[in-house]
């Protein structure tokens, strides 16, 4: 059965095509990026899962890219000063995280580090309605400067948070939806409520047996062997001597006198 596409995706990504190639290219990046954390975790052959912590966050960004780079009129986006780069199709611009390491609502995401680059990401997201609950830390993104590659966007570009829990063990749940910055302590105020993205379907792997081949006789039908006996001398035989069917063993020298 077909998970139909949400109509502010369709908004976003221009036509519900786009919206529905966007929204499988995304969990399909996800898919593949767990699985090769896993991989590099299990190949790292350690106790500490800072291999898969590693490799999921750096998957995250360039398996996004690798699934929709070839999307017509995506653009991929690298911020100066930031090492990866980020997806924009049509009008959304996707920026992929990881929430939690166990089961969780999605709305208890955070963002774990509000350094620059985020800070200019969510200036692209609607503003917060909320109060300061802390006092002193409200994001205000009337003062945040972008930087020449983000600031060049064109007008209407929308953040999509792409918020996920997993772990070494898996990928447990996907997540997207648009949400503001509500303070500098990461909270995050949801506009449009995070939806679950659907993951591809996983199949077992094809065991392929080889081509048996036929018209030969089975391993109790063979031929026997001939096993080549050696026939004693004629000086043994006159002399009555037993057959010798082991050869007597070498007595190993003590030290080097008793070869002479």
């Amino acid at each position: 059965m077909e998970i139909p596409v949400s109509p502010w995706v369709i908004e976003l990504f221009n036509d519900e095509k786009t919206a529905r190639a966007v929204r499988d290219g995304i969990g399909q990046a996800l898919a593949d990026m767990q699985a090769n954390a896993r991989a590099a975790q299990q190949e790292a052959d350690v106790s500490s899962t800072q291999v898969h912590g590693v490799a999921r966050y750096r998957g995250a960004f360039e398996q996004v890219s690798a699934q929709l780079t070839d999307l017509p009129g995506t653009q991929l986006v690298k911020p100066n000063g930031f090492q990866f780069e980020l997806v924009r199709v049509g009008h959304g611009l996707l920026y992929p995280f990881c929430f939690s390491k166990k089961d969780a609502s999605p709305r208890t995401a955070r963002i774990q580090n509000v350094w620059s680059v985020i800070r200019e990401l969510f200036t692209f997201a609607p503003p917060s309605e909320q109060p300061d609950l802390f006092g002193g830390y409200a994001f205000d993104p009337s003062a945040v400067e972008l930087r020449p590659k983000l600031a060049a966007l064109p007008e209407g570009t929308r953040l999509v948070l792409v918020p996920f829990a997993c772990n070494a063990a898996g990928l447990i749940k996907p997540y997207w939806g648009v949400a503001a910055l509500a303070d500098e302590t990461g909270r995050l105020e949801w506009t449009i409520d995070p939806e679950p993205l659907p993951l591809p379907e996983i199949r077992d792997p094809k065991l392929t047996i080889p081509s048996q081949l036929t018209g030969h006789p089975g391993f109790d039908e063979g031929e026997q062997p001939i096993v080549a006996l050696a026939p004693r001398s004629t000086e043994d035989r006159k002399l009555g001597l037993p057959p010798v069917s082991e050869p007597t063993p070498i007595k190993p020298l003590t030290n080097e006198n008793d070869a002479n």
